[in-house]
């Protein structure tokens, strides 16, 4: 039987998975008027990349031999994964300002970006999945899960349940705590790629690649290395409050400079 209160745990991880970024849409579109193109356009800046190229690319790649050599070092794995998730997806965010979204480069927009890249990927890697886990874990429960999902599952089906009786209730919120803190890193990434077309400096496109790869790279290592999640998610933790920290001075800033440019327009007028 499933623990109640994993399935409590995975119940309020999905909540929040799907409700943080519809809060943070509605903040960011209401009452700062961005675009509604911005969420869609950031949506596609994950889809794209990661969904439709790169996740593929990988599985291809596990399939090769000269790869499963080079990836049973850890340190290979890791460098390369974290490498690649950043190209991939700084450069679809670097393409969507550049060309989707030309027309609407303003901090708002940004930041509305960041909501529908950080959200679909919430919803994609964690929420879909536990939203599985929580019927499985109900038909487990109710005697169902034999007769209706095993048959579709085949040899998974004892693994899942294997791993939804066993796994300490706690770490079913660590995964809608990591999206938490995955999206406030987005949405720095976000604003940081922003300003790199925006002032057209090339250097903040991979200084956006560098971030995201060592915001991945340590994490990676950890896991590899049997490291506990609580040191982990401290490491995620600390990412996420960097990206929060520079949200909150970049957008101190652009309030600044429409300060300083309304008092200047004032002045020419007047």
């Amino acid at each position: 039987m499933v623990n109640p209160l994993s399935i409590a745990a995975m119940l309020v991880s999905t909540l929040v998975v799907f409700a943080l970024p519809m809060i943070l849409g509605v903040i960011f579109l209401r009452r700062w008027g961005a675009s509604p193109l911005a969420v869609g356009v950031g949506v596609l800046g994950f889809l794209v990349p990661q969904v439709l190229i790169r996740i593929p690319a990988l599985q291809w790649l596990n399939q090769q031999p000269f790869y499963q050599e080079l990836a049973a070092q850890p340190w290979f794995l890791a460098l390369f994964l974290s490498l690649t998730a950043g190209l991939f997806e700084e450069t679809g965010r670097w393409i969507g300002y550049r060309y989707l979204l030309k027309n609407r480069l303003e901090f708002k927009n940004a930041l509305a970006y960041g909501v529908g890249h950080g959200g679909f990927e919430a919803i994609f890697l964690v929420g879909l999945g536990y939203l599985n886990l929580i019927i499985f874990s109900f038909m487990i429960n109710n005697g169902t899960f034999d007769s209706l999902a095993a048959p579709q599952l085949g040899l998974a089906a004892e693994e899942i349940r294997t791993q939804l009786i066993s796994t300490p209730s706690y770490l079913y919120l660590v995964g809608g705590l990591e999206r938490v803190f995955a999206i406030a890193v987005q949405l720095g990434l976000s604003v940081l790629v922003f300003y790199s077309v925006k002032r057209q400096e090339a250097r903040l496109y991979w200084l956006a690649v560098l971030l995201h790869m060592l915001v991945n790279l340590p994490a990676v290592l950890l896991v590899s290395a049997g490291v506990g999640i609580v040191w982990i998610e401290l490491w995620v933790a600390i990412c996420a409050a960097v990206a929060v920290w520079y949200v909150i001075r970049s957008q101190r800033q652009e309030k600044q400079h429409a300060v300083l440019a309304g008092s200047a327009e004032m002045s020419q007028n007047g």
